[in-house]
């Protein structure tokens, strides 16, 4: 981290324990569970007498649970992003954290067809970026034999990807499993990448990162972008998280998305465990090229 950053961050901390100490912050825990700014980030940042030095979303657009201020997770809380540099702080004890917890233990290995017709085209993916790794996937035929795994012999299309400016709202769910509205979403969310059958949409999330790491991705980085697709009564939607460790590529299948009235529950756990999970190793493919 560089030392900017490190400094930025810091002051953010010390921040975030001046709010978590004041009376609105405990008053608004106590009564909802959840304290929510609803002004910008960085008119929030002037009110309180801090500079930010960074963009809004790293402090705001956490992908991983490591990434969470340890001042707020030390003291149970947690931070999602509400749309428009809006936010919201969540008594973990109340809400549970909407962030995985996955492994790789489990999973099925999917088989690279070698095609030397195309060999250039293939060593030209041999890069960490998550768009060049998703079409990567495409060329070596993964995503044939992903849909045969999860549909038999269907046809299929890419579908559109790219950011999108929504409105939704957020709901969740209790300790206790009642279900409590959190906050409306109005922003920007990021759709990676969709595979269409003629009644399912894949939806994808990609991460690159390095081995062992990424395994806690928040799952609004899947249910945003689900969103876009609530009106859509006719196609089941599943999320797919793609997780890329070099050559290395894990496919987590996750159930059938389920939406909650107007929006999304951000913490329903049953819809967060994989139903399944594929493994892809292309190391050996690209040495064949080199």
């Amino acid at each position: 981290m560089s030392t900017t950053r490190l400094l930025s961050m810091t002051d953010w901390e010390s921040l975030l324990q001046k709010i978590i100490n004041g009376q609105e912050f405990s008053s608004a825990i106590q009564t909802k569970g959840f304290y929510k700014s609803d002004i910008g980030f960085k008119q929030f940042a002037k009110k309180h007498g801090f500079s930010p030095d960074l963009n809004t979303p790293m402090y705001l657009s956490l992908d991983f649970w490591s990434l969470q201020p340890k001042i707020l997770t030390e003291n149970n809380f947690y931070i999602l992003r509400s749309g428009r540099g809006t936010f919201a702080i969540i008594d973990e004890t109340q809400f549970p954290r909407s962030y995985l917890n996955l492994t790789t233990s489990d999973y099925t290995q999917l088989e690279i067809k070698k095609n030397g017709e195309f060999s250039e085209l293939i060593k030209a993916f041999d890069t960490r970026q998550e768009n060049a790794g998703l079409e990567h996937l495409h060329v070596l035929g993964v995503y044939d034999l992903l849909i045969k795994e999860l549909f038999g012999d269907v046809e299929w299309h890419i579908g559109p990807r790219g950011n999108k400016v929504s409105q939704f709202k957020v709901y969740g769910k209790k300790s206790s499993e009642e279900t409590a509205l959190l906050f409306d979403y109005h922003g920007q969310e990021e759709l990676d990448y969709t595979l269409w059958t003629k009644d399912c949409i894949l939806l994808f999330e990609a991460k690159s990162v390095s081995r062992n790491e990424g395994l806690d991705i928040g799952w609004h980085k899947m249910a945003y972008p689900a969103s876009r697709f609530s009106k859509i009564s006719n196609y089941t939607i599943k999320p797919i998280y793609f997780l890329k460790w070099g050559n290395i590529i894990h496919l987590f299948v996750f159930p059938k998305f389920q939406f909650y009235n107007d929006g999304i529950i951000i913490n329903d756990k049953k819809n967060q465990i994989p139903e399944k999970i594929f493994r892809i190793d292309y190391s050996s493919t690209l040495q064949d090229f080199l």
